[in-house]
């Protein structure tokens, strides 16, 4: 099993850190085309029956047809120079399958400001299809505070 995360020097094993390195290039091409507003690049690394927990309504997907029609839905929302960071990514690679987990949060790049809620939590489960990784499950979260029932969004780290 390899494993990377970003305060580390990874040091993982031959095939599984191939796995690492490809999951890891699939994240930024992920990001780029987020930041692009390319949909039809957006949603390529996705399995068409992505299972999809969100953060914002209605809370789950099912399908990469549903999970395109959610960013399609906040893009008008969106400042036009989108950015997106990421902190804290750990990935776990292991034979066909592979788990990624970070902080993310999306950015006005002309102001470097949050564009959205602040920092947001990032799962995503990955599985080898076609000697191609796809994304079978994603989840987005934001915690909160139970004894309020409030989110508690987190604007800086």
């Amino acid at each position: 099993m390899a494993t990377f995360e970003t305060e580390l020097s990874p040091s993982p094993s031959s095939s599984s850190s191939s796995a690492v390195t490809e999951i890891q290039s699939l994240m930024d091409d992920w990001r780029n085309a987020l930041t692009a507003k390319d949909l039809d690049r957006l949603i390529q690394h996705y399995d068409p029956a992505v299972r999809f927990f969100d953060a914002v309504p209605p809370y789950e997907h099912q399908g990469a047809t549903a999970y395109r029609r959610t960013w399609e839905n906040m893009m008008p929302f969106l400042p036009e120079a989108l950015g997106s960071e990421v902190r804290e990514l750990q990935i776990t690679a292991e034979g066909n399958v592979a788990f990624a987990s970070c902080l993310q949060r999306l950015t006005n790049r002309k102001n470097n400001e949050a564009a959205t809620c602040g920092w947001v939590r990032v799962t995503l489960c990955f599985q080898r299809k076609n000697d191609s990784w796809k994304v079978v499950h994603e989840h987005v979260s934001v915690p909160f505070n139970p004894q309020t029932a409030q989110a508690a969004f987190v604007k800086e780290l």
